[in-house]
């Protein structure tokens, strides 16, 4: 999980899950709010979205957030 600022300077968190079918989603959470979002990290497995986001700086994080979709886990579980 990685903890990083969008333009604004809002906090977020992103984090990989492995969703079904190979399908490894970037999920992310604000520290304030409920606006969680989703998009889907262009890997192979788990463990290759766990090094994309070890290794990605800022920048990338704010482009993923930047095409995620906003995200109800309650009614779409993946």
């Amino acid at each position: 999980m990685r903890t990083f600022d969008d333009k604004d300077g809002q906090r977020w968190q992103a984090a990989v899950l492995d969703a079904s079918y190979g399908v490894i989603l970037l999920v992310f959470s604000p520290l304030h709010g409920d606006a969680i979002r989703r998009s889907q990290l262009q890997v192979v497995n788990l463990a290759e979205g766990l090094d994309w986001i070890a290794a990605a700086d800022e920048d990338a994080l704010r482009e993923q957030l930047g095409v995620a979709d906003p995200w109800d886990p309650s009614s779409d579980p993946f």
